[in-house]
């Protein structure tokens, strides 16, 4: 997003444009985390009705690799929209990741559910700004 802004130093950038752009983003990266987070969440669920302990421990190290890639998108979209409006999920996730490794199932569906509402919370923002725009 620096680039884009700092592409022609010459011309004035249009701060409502600008706006627009970034809520743009912040949308769809907003988006990205919800439905992932609810698909790991339907992972869990699945990994956990797993009933030999070997298949688990392979699902959890898979759901966690999940996860991990999750985060990886996550620090992507910090630095496509430069601000820091996803640090609290980043840290969520990495409750998550490690609730599954120490077994913690209840923890594990409320950090779940955080992030989720988290994710929600941030999307309805860029949203707004949309809607305002009339892009909605």
């Amino acid at each position: 997003m620096r680039e884009l802004r700092n592409k022609d130093k010459n011309k004035e950038v249009d701060q409502d444009a600008m706006n627009t752009r970034e809520a743009i983003y912040h949308f769809q990266y907003s988006e990205k985390m919800k439905t992932g987070l609810i698909t790991g969440i339907s992972l869990y669920e699945q990994v956990q009705s797993l009933q030999d302990e070997r298949e688990r421990a392979g699902g959890k190290k898979i759901l966690i690799g999940y996860l991990e890639w999750l985060r990886h998108e996550l620090r992507v979209a910090l630095n496509v929209i430069g601000t820091n409006d996803f640090l609290d999920l980043d840290h969520k996730l990495m409750n998550i990741i490690e609730s599954i490794q120490m077994s913690s199932s209840e923890e594990v569906l409320k950090s779940f559910s955080e992030a989720i509402s988290l994710s929600t919370t941030s999307c309805q923002t860029s949203l707004n700004v949309l809607m305002e725009n009339n892009l909605v």
